[in-house]
């Protein structure tokens, strides 16, 4: 039942929320299954999950605290969030008790290299995706954004794809991924990219030479009609630092214990119809005002606590610039808690915590 769910779950990721059914995602209902057999199978937890639970629990009270903050039945969305957020937690007592740690690190090179072909399918044959924007998404146009609808999530699954790629010594699926990533025109997915190579390519010259061809190609990439792919635009700067604005504001409305996860369209007063809503330009900003400070800190020792009892295996070194790109990332979108995302970096995780992996 554990290689169903989880082969379910990699087959299911490429096809990001073009399967979406309303608010309902398949990832999330299998996500769902698979917590809910680690917890009734009584799965053995790595000796780390100890660091889950702290920090769920600092959530949870958080999230109890803003029931007597936000008085409003749609509470309940929040809780919503909240139990995803445990879900994909016990997903990875899950993963951590597959064996074949080899075929999972190939498995996730092949959600990056099939999400960038549906990537490129869509850059051709439907550039125009602005009608999306009746449904709540952002309009883009001649930009990557394949099945997850959005050049900035799609960029980041790329870049993670990458680093693997790269540490596997699979040079022919890097170039690939890496040359799709400009064409998401995502400069969070290009800083993403370029920060954590530092520690990739080890050494300097082959780094420099790295960003010299990247910066050749971006110098002569399409710049057809349409504001996104002009990577000089500055109206998603002003954007971004507005959402940051907002998100801080909610933050002050009770910095201790924030207004609970995911409560921020209940802080903002505002409705549920874009899925930006519900969200942050940060992860960082996002933790604050939806946990408060505590929240926050124990986040913090949560992550060090972690990454201190993992040791330094081959797999290690991929986590850490994998974590280094998400983080880069999430400076400048909520990408921390995406779920393809967190799905992602529980298997790694997971991985990382077994036997070193001879790739």
């Amino acid at each position: 039942m554990e290689q169903i769910i989880l082969f379910t779950f990699l087959i299911l990721f490429p096809f990001g929320q073009i399967i979406k059914i309303g608010i309902v995602n398949p990832i999330d209902i299998v996500v769902g299954a698979g917590a809910l057999w680690a917890i009734l199978k009584k799965n053995k937890h790595p000796s780390v999950f100890k660091y889950f639970n702290n920090f769920l629990y600092v959530v949870s009270f958080s999230y109890i605290v803003s029931i007597f903050l936000i008085k409003e039945i749609d509470l309940v969305y929040g809780l919503l969030y909240l139990v995803r957020l445990v879900a994909y937690f016990y997903f990875f007592t899950l993963v951590s008790n597959f064996k074949n740690k080899k075929l999972l690190l190939n498995s996730l090179l092949s959600l990056s290299i099939f999400s960038a072909i549906f990537g490129w399918i869509q850059y051709f044959l439907y550039p125009d995706v602005r009608a999306l924007i009746y449904y709540g998404w952002d309009d883009h146009l001649y930009r990557m954004v394949g099945t997850f609808l959005d050049p900035t999530f799609l960029g980041l699954i790329l870049v993670l794809g990458s680093i693997l790629a790269f540490y596997q010594k699979k040079y022919l699926a890097f170039g690939f991924l890496a040359f799709s990533i400009l064409f998401t025109y995502s400069r969070a997915s290009y800083l993403a990219l370029l920060i954590p190579s530092f520690f990739v390519f080890k050494k300097l010259k082959y780094y420099l030479l790295f960003v010299i061809c990247l910066l050749i190609i971006v110098i002569f990439l399409p710049k057809k009609a349409g504001e996104g792919v002009r990577l000089e635009r500055t109206s998603s700067i002003v954007a971004r630092l507005e959402s940051y604005g907002a998100t801080f504001s909610v933050f002050k409305e009770s910095p201790l214990f924030g207004v609970g996860f995911n409560n921020i369209c209940l802080a903002k007063d505002k409705n549920f119809s874009s899925h930006s809503c519900s969200g942050s330009e940060s992860s960082l900003l996002f933790l604050l005002a939806t946990t408060g400070v505590v929240g926050f800190v124990s986040f913090v020792y949560f992550v060090f606590k972690v990454g201190g009892s993992l040791s330094r295996n081959s797999t290690f070194y991929i986590l850490h610039s994998t974590f280094i790109a998400i983080f880069v990332h999430s400076l400048f979108s909520n990408s921390l808690f995406y779920p393809w995302i967190m799905g992602y970096l529980m298997i790694l995780l997971a991985i990382t915590l077994k036997r070193e992996v001879k790739t």
